[in-house]
């Protein structure tokens, strides 16, 4: 109990690590001129929390902390016209609204996209992020996460991959950039999630569970330094006021598959992966939830072909194994038929 209550005591100071992102931009007039001192207020259109801020003496804003999800922007300043823009924010990454504003009389209402621009210029990292809804619409493999590493640019799939007695996550071997997996770094939600033993992720979270997915293949942020490949950030929902959540379930069987061609025979497969997740909040504006859960359930068999030993060879005789022929029809003979042994 003296543990618990020291974490909880504790919490409010712990800095964190690539879980929030933020806005910045700059307060211009009509003419190109900064304007210092604007009344800003970011408001929370998900979860309802207000950020209250100033531009400096050159005009700029920042506001960091900020929790994945959309976001409204309202300036106002003596002698202007307020000036609104919607906008989206990303996990580690900023999202830039420069704001011109026109004398009072006009009113300025703009929507700042989540479109990916050509040319980052405020940092040199070369990412790739997917959010929920993008994971969600995407045909991934098994559910896995994991394996959409491999179609980044500069990933290629190891041609070794860890046994599933090890590896009950489902975690992928990828290589990036010339480095071996090991070398990759995994993030969830801020946390380390690196298996120093396997060198893959510990927790490989579930496709309803994730608000964004970045893996990061170069100039990253000093504070990853452990990370000489790709370093892969999963962060968690923390939810909205909004009450959703979604089931599912995916089957596969031997119905349509191929016989095994060797033993003519088509052995049972039956895979059946489902879950589902819930979120929405408690209270609304303060308090929120969210879980998901996701089961699989493998059964399925295998052919093969086998002898058995005749008498003879089972009393160590085994010179009947000299010369003999395998006939097309299967038989075994000692004397010359169509289709010899090989």
């Amino acid at each position: 109990m003296f543990l618990a209550a020291q974490l909880l005591l504790c919490s409010p100071f712990a800095s964190a690590q690539a879980v929030s992102g933020a806005i910045n931009g700059t307060v211009l007039d009509m003419t190109g001129a900064v304007i210092p001192d604007a009344n800003l207020t970011i408001t929370d259109r998900d979860r309802g929390a207000i950020y209250r801020i100033k531009s400096d003496a050159q005009g700029n804003f920042s506001q960091t902390h900020l929790l994945a999800g959309n976001y409204q922007l309202k300036l106002e300043s003596p002698g202007f016209a307020a000036f609104v823009a919607n906008a989206s924010v990303q996990v580690d990454a900023t999202t830039r609204v420069d704001a011109t504003i026109a004398p009072t009389g006009k009113r300025t209402e703009i929507t700042v996209t989540t479109e990916t621009p050509l040319l980052i210029s405020d940092r040199a990292e070369i990412e790739t992020t997917l959010t929920g809804p993008e994971i969600e619409a995407l045909p991934v493999l098994d559910r896995n996460v994991r394996n959409l590493v491999p179609l980044i640019p500069g990933a290629q799939l190891n041609s070794w991959q860890h046994g599933i007695s090890e590896n009950p996550q489902q975690g992928v071997n990828v290589n990036v950039n010339g480095q071996v997996f090991p070398s990759n770094g995994f993030l969830l939600d801020g946390t380390e999630n690196h298996s120093a033993i396997l060198g893959i992720a510990v927790i490989n979270p579930s496709l309803d569970s994730l608000q964004d997915f970045k893996v990061s293949t170069s100039n990253y942020d000093a504070e990853f330094g452990s990370a000489a490949g790709a370093l892969v950030q999963a962060t968690t929902k923390s939810d909205t006021n909004q009450i959703h959540g979604s089931l599912f379930e995916f089957l596969r069987n031997s119905a349509a598959n191929a016989a095994d061609p060797f033993t003519l025979q088509n052995p049972p497969l039956r895979w059946n992966q489902f879950g589902g997740s819930f979120g929405g909040s408690i209270r609304k504006d303060r308090i929120f939830v969210f879980g998901d859960y996701q089961g699989i359930r493998r059964r399925t068999g295998g052919s093969l072909i086998t002898t058995v030993p005749t008498q003879a060879e089972r009393n160590g005789d085994l010179s009947g194994l000299l010369g003999q022929y395998m006939c097309a029809d299967g038989s075994v003979s000692s004397t010359n038929c169509a289709s010899p042994a090989p």
